[in-house]
């Protein structure tokens, strides 16, 4: 008996003496396990709040070890923000960005993104769409980033119910007809067109597309030197442009007001205009259920939402520009690029990119993506059909190659807007194109 007791000691003894041991192999384990989260910051406009809490939701379900800071940013702020952290080395791990001129900005900042999906991302090649890859390269051949949808412009939403209450049988086809509404509408006491005049990206679409209906493909022409800026048909567009300020088109005070939120929130949301300027990524509007809908004037008194071309400028018909309306690009500084390679793929061929294209964000990039989405508003199908007709016929791209001629093609445009004779402007738009470096 006096053996088993010792014996039993002994064994308490033992016990006690490595169970600080054991205690603290799983201290260290959960240490080593919280540590081995790898954590990527990540700035856009794009998603939005709303968008974003499914996906980083599915993301994160997928990839327990990869934490997603997201910081986002309205887009007639972000790109100032962007450039400053930049060029100070305090840049996110992945960042937004749109195509045109930024991508031969940014290409110093960013990892090529063909080399990094190569590595991680095994036959991305032959699923994302090569025409929207094309859009994402520099002059310098790099890629700078993965796009990850497509939209196209001009646009507008417009609301039935109130294009009703102001006798307004048709959606306006033509600039005559848009502005016999204008004068219907405002004679009702509401806002013809809500649009972001001091925004330069409507500023370069608007002039980009309508250009195009006084001369096809003129506009491509004149940005690599081939054309000038003085011809006829660009003082053509920017006499259209100055028409809708003076003839009442637009909400009074435009050119002073951005698109996100001010003129979709305080104007079209707030049933104070009937139109809204806007892309082709907006048209989830039309959708009843839409979330972005959620609070507003228009969601609480059930307003018919329907999205079309807007009217018609020129001689020429309506003709799409599209383009890629997001690439994500990785930070050369960023120190796990794996993960980051992981949540590029999420985000342009996995539940991210399925996400976006059943919210009618844009249009997939992967051919591997189709739409899922319900159709429960009254003019959705009708939009979504007359949008992708449009997109999938369009004339050119939305953005121009050279940073400081879309920044003298906005110059311009403002000016023009506020008074400036047309053709004035466009001759110092012509003199900045001739000092570029082709």
């Amino acid at each position: 008996m006096k053996n088993k007791i010792k014996k039993m000691l002994v064994i308490l003894m033992v016990l006690v003496a490595i169970s600080p041991l054991f205690a603290q192999g799983s201290s260290e384990k959960e240490k080593s396990n919280s540590d081995e989260q790898t954590t990527l910051t990540f700035w856009s406009w794009l998603p939005t709040t709303i968008q974003w809490d499914d996906m980083v939701e599915a993301f994160e379900k997928e990839n327990p070890d990869i934490k997603i800071n997201y910081t986002r940013t309205e887009q007639s702020d972000y790109f100032e923000k962007l450039q400053v952290a930049m060029a100070s080395g305090t840049g996110p791990d992945i960042f937004g960005l749109s195509t045109g001129a930024l991508v031969n900005r940014y290409a110093t900042f960013a990892e090529p993104m063909d080399t990094l999906a190569d590595q991680y991302i095994p036959g991305w090649k032959d699923i994302i769409s090569s025409s929207a890859v094309s859009e994402c390269i520099s002059n310098n051949n790099i890629q700078v980033g993965m796009p990850m949808l497509v939209a196209g412009m001009d646009y507008m939403l417009y609301n039935q119910t109130l294009m009703n209450e102001c006798g307004i049988d048709e959606v306006p086809t033509t600039n005559e007809e848009m502005v016999d509404a204008a004068n219907k509408i405002r004679a009702k006491g509401y806002m013809p067109v809500a649009m972001g005049a001091a925004d330069d990206w409507q500023n370069v679409d608007w002039f980009v597309n309508v250009s195009n209906q006084f001369e096809p493909n003129a506009v491509y022409q004149a940005q690599e030197g081939k054309r000038s800026f003085t011809d006829q048909c660009f003082i053509d567009t920017a006499n259209a442009w100055a028409s809708l300020f003076t003839n009442g088109v637009f909400q009074d005070g435009a050119l002073g007001v951005v698109t996100y939120p001010d003129a979709r929130d305080q104007y079209f949301f707030d049933r104070k205009s009937v139109f809204f300027a806007t892309g082709s990524w907006h048209v989830g509007v039309t959708s009843v259920s839409n979330t972005e809908l959620e609070g507003t004037a228009i969601k609480e008194n059930n307003d018919v939402i329907g999205m079309t071309a807007f009217p018609q400028m020129g001689p020429n018909e309506f003709r799409a520009t599209t383009g890629v309306d997001l690439m994500l690009g990785v930070n050369k500084d960023c120190e796990n690029k794996e993960a980051a390679a992981k949540f590029i793929e999420f985000m342009s061929m996995g539940a991210g990119q399925q996400i976006w294209v059943d919210l009618l964000q844009g249009s997939p990039v992967a051919n591997t993506i189709v739409y899922n989405g319900k159709v429960d508003g009254q003019l959705q199908q009708q939009s979504i059909d007359e949008l992708n007709n449009y997109n999938s016929n369009a004339i050119g791209s939305r953005k121009l190659k050279y940073p400081e001629l879309e920044k003298a093609i906005v110059v311009a445009m403002q000016n023009i807007a506020a008074g400036a004779d047309a053709k004035s402007e466009l001759e110092v738009v012509e003199k900045v194109s001739k000092s570029i470096e082709r």
